[in-house]
């Protein structure tokens, strides 16, 4: 009997074979989804950690595998089905580098019931491994305790639920239940921004301070926010905080003098700082009684 060639002998033994792991994590990579919303968690790097972050993968490779949520379409918000849903949670920066230069890389998949459970897991393993500046902890402790206050926002007693997780956060963190409020009101202001305009002044690149980026809280934003020198002046529409029609726009002189008012309060007030905060109130006074 003729001897059966190699080929036809590994393709007799291979046909019926399943995907191999390796087969099925391609499978996953090819699949991977980027939530804008979670990617905005993540601190941005400054252009010289971006350069050195590109030269240590080129040179060494990517060393630790990016997490990924395994979930369903519906879960993540992206669909209404059941469908299989793999949403890149950790490694942003680097899957931005594998992306331009096309880099291997191994994935970790981790599972959690809900969209919040990965906000929080997210917000807590950034703000114990990196370096963050003041402002970026300040955001995501900030984004903390405005989705804790959320989730406890049913309770009657709201105010004190409200304390209770500032103080709490503040305990965790080393810091002041009443950093933590201001932490939300940072977060609070930096979401309205348009998520470039975020990214920037997370990242250090446009200087807003965070006296004016607290003073959005309020801010009537229909659209995300992306005039910097519209901020600048205090001239963003505030909801509800002043007696004007509901056709008024509010003036930009009492807006940023209210900035500057709160800017000044909220450093180390010197003798001057308080003669030049007098000034103010005066000057906020005599508009509103205009």
């Amino acid at each position: 009997m003729a001897k059966k060639d190699f080929m036809g002998l590994m393709r007799e033994k291979t046909v019926d074979v399943r995907p191999s792991l390796l087969s099925a994590e391609e499978n996953i990579k090819s699949q991977l989804v980027i939530l804008d919303q979670l990617r905005d968690l993540i601190p941005p790097l400054a252009d010289d950690e971006l350069a050195q972050l590109t030269q240590n993968i080129l040179k060494h490779g990517v060393k630790d595998p990016l997490t990924i949520w395994e979930t369903t379409k519906a879960i993540a918000g992206l669909g209404t089905d059941d469908a299989p849903a793999f949403v890149l949670i950790d490694g942003h920066n680097r899957y931005r580098v594998i992306q331009q230069h096309h880099v291997d890389f191994r994935i970790n998949l981790i599972r959690f019931p809900s969209l919040s459970e990965v906000r929080d897991y997210m917000i807590d393993y950034q703000l114990g491994r990196r370096n963050l500046t003041a402002e970026q902890a300040s955001y995501l402790r900030g984004m903390r305790y405005l989705q804790q206050k959320s989730a406890r926002g049913s309770n009657l007693n709201v105010g004190a639920s409200q304390r209770n997780v500032a103080d709490r956060l503040g305990q965790e963190h080393g810091v002041s239940s009443r950093t933590i409020r201001r932490d939300g009101d940072f977060a609070a202001g930096l979401e309205k921004l348009a998520p470039d305009l975020k990214r920037k002044v997370l990242a250090g690149k446009q200087k807003l301070t965070k006296a004016v980026i607290n003073s959005l809280t309020k801010a009537d934003a229909q659209a995300p926010l992306t005039d910097v020198d519209a901020i600048l002046a205090g001239s963003v529409a505030v909801s509800s905080s002043t007696e004007s029609g509901p056709d008024e726009q509010p003036s930009p002189l009492p807006n940023r003098l209210r900035n500057e008012i709160r800017a000044l309060a909220n450093g180390r007030l010197t003798p001057l700082d308080c003669r030049k905060l007098q000034k103010k109130i005066a000057e906020l006074l005599s508009c509103q009684t205009a």
